[in-house]
């Protein structure tokens, strides 16, 4: 199940992480995201030597990193999953372990505000979509999913509505479904680090 970690980063550090990756290439792999490349696999990088013993505080030394990256997203992500068949059918994604110890995904908000939300769902395959539908509605708002078929989300059951905070970061199964709220509507760009483990 998803959770959350609180006051993980401190704001210097969440400055330090933005600070260089505003200077990095982009990666081209999605339209509509700004990806550059995360090599957490490296402990020469900037990024495993500062996210690192964090992480260790979340999972322990024993984890591999799968992959990941630095987003910058124009418009929100629908309904969807990131185990490692669905990066696999992407044909973009390249993967740095074959092992399954954590196989969670760990978001990294790096702007906050009450537009920017996460919801996970307690929805772990095509299977569940259909059998755990809800008889009545959640508690989701339809102003913040413009972008999706607002009918098929309302009635699924929710783990966690996160509202991004800097420092935080925010856990769930890789095969767990997830969407974010449509900050783009307010003509807002989200940034963050995502990171699969495997």
């Amino acid at each position: 199940m998803s959770t959350v970690y609180k006051n993980i980063f401190s704001i210097d550090e969440i400055n330090q992480i933005n600070d260089f990756y505003q200077n990095k290439p982009d990666a081209k792999t999605e339209s509509h995201v700004i990806n550059k490349n995360l090599e957490y696999h490296r402990p020469v990088d900037f990024s495993y030597k500062l996210l690192n013993p964090k992480i260790n505080q979340i999972l322990g030394t024993n984890h591999e990193f799968y992959t990941g990256s630095y987003k910058e997203c124009l418009r929100p992500y629908p309904l969807h999953t990131d185990d490692t068949q669905t990066h696999m059918g992407l044909g973009t994604v390249m993967g740095f372990s074959n092992r399954v110890i954590h196989n969670v995904a760990l978001l990294i908000p790096l702007v906050e505000g009450p537009e920017f939300k996460t919801i996970t769902f307690n929805i772990f395959s095509k299977k569940d979509l259909v059998n755990k539908r809800l008889t009545t509605a959640n508690e989701l708002l339809p102003d913040d999913f413009t972008h999706t078929n607002f009918n098929t989300i309302s009635r699924l059951p929710v783990d966690v509505v996160y509202n991004w905070h800097l420092g935080d970061v925010l856990s769930w199964d890789r095969s767990q479904y997830h969407i974010s709220a449509d900050f783009a509507k307010y003509g807002l760009i989200k940034k963050f680090l995502i990171l699969f483990m495997a």
